[in-house]
């Protein structure tokens, strides 16, 4: 989990050096859908309400193909890195945290911490890689549909 923070630091340096300046860009009204690998395969979906410049939350849910827990129902925060970095609007960087119950044989609430990137194909399309660190988080691939 260093690595993809010190790899964020690192990029967020360089586009602040570069002293391009973009306009604020909304985070909010996106659709995401995942697929997240790992030892317990699953697919999952939040929906991003901005609250403050750079600053989503979303109500999430996630469903396991198999293993010992059936579904996740919890939310998500995330800070957007663009505006620091200097990134054009096509492209999104961020981290934050979920946190959720968890349903099935083991039900209990759990933590996480990911950070993801995406490419917009288009203004309402883009694509996602996200990765994550917890009990119950794993890295995934996902489409955005920007609403």
């Amino acid at each position: 989990m260093k690595n993809i923070f010190t790899l964020l630091l690192a990029a967020g340096l360089f586009f602040a050096l570069a002293g391009n300046t973009y306009a604020q860009e909304n985070h909010g009204g996106a659709l995401n859908a995942f697929f997240k690998f790992g030892e317990d395969a699953s697919i999952a979906a939040h929906y991003e309400f901005q609250v403050a410049d750079n600053i989503t939350v979303s109500p999430e849910a996630r469903f396991w193909f198999s293993g010992e827990n059936d579904m996740a129902l919890g939310g998500r925060a995330d800070y957007y890195f663009d505006s620091l970095f200097g990134l054009p609007e096509k492209w999104d960087i961020w981290a934050g945290v979920d946190a959720g119950f968890l349903i099935g044989d083991g039900d209990s609430f759990t933590v996480n911490a990911h950070a993801g990137v995406e490419y917009r194909f288009t203004n309402a399309i883009g694509i996602i890689f996200e990765f994550a660190g917890g009990i119950t988080s794993s890295g995934g691939i996902g489409v955005a549909f920007h609403l």
